[in-house]
């Protein structure tokens, strides 16, 4: 049978403290990003949204944070234009990275040891996993789009660096796991997991 987007095909292992830790490096990853986004675009009125935006310019509040500038490289090459589009881009950016890292923060909410994670949560967890562990990795290699760790700063910094393999292989776990059952046409038992409220 086909999977449907309520079918589980991943499960974070949140025992041993691994939920709080994940939990607390998705709200300090989201307090950053939410200081992208202008006063009043928190608003429910889409046209109070729109003018804070256009009032707004977040460019050099972004390249003034190290983690947030690796996560918004530059489209283009010209610095003139690739103001522009971070100008045109970065709210919107924002909001869905958010987004996204909210429903992984609902997700850890919901559920006790392991996590289970739905067809239609995958997207959104694959895209959090990913920014965080660029957003730590801007800690090692700087900002520069293709830069990388120079040893000196691994051996520095070595929780660092096995946090962010952590965050790799969390990806790539989630990555595998869901095309495996794709593959097999089956999903994760959802009695296996034990949700908060029981």
């Amino acid at each position: 049978m086909r999977l449907g987007g309520a079918d589980l095909v991943w499960a974070f292992d949140g025992r041993d403290g691994r939920d709080d830790g994940l939990r607390a490096m998705v709200g300090f990853y989201v307090s950053h990003l939410r200081d992208l986004l202008p006063a009043g675009a928190e608003s429910d009125d889409p046209f109070t949204q729109i003018v804070a935006d256009l009032a707004d310019d977040p460019t050099e509040r972004m390249l003034g944070n190290q983690r947030l500038s690796r996560l918004f490289p530059p489209a283009l090459t010209d610095g003139e234009q690739a103001g522009e589009f971070w100008r045109d881009s970065i709210h919107n950016q924002t909001r869905a990275r958010i987004a996204d890292a909210e429903v992984v923060g609902a997700d850890l909410e919901a559920f006790d040891g392991f996590v289970p994670v739905r067809l239609d949560r995958v997207d959104a967890w694959a895209k959090t996993l990913g920014a965080l562990r660029l957003f730590w990795y801007s800690e090692l290699a700087g900002t520069e789009r293709l830069a990388e760790p120079v040893a000196a700063m691994v051996e520095a910094n070595p929780g660092l660096a096995d946090l962010i393999d952590w965050l790799g292989y969390l990806l790539e776990d989630l990555m595998e796991s869901r095309t495996a059952c794709l593959g097999a046409e089956a999903s994760l038992d959802p009695e296996q997991f034990t949700a908060t409220d029981q």
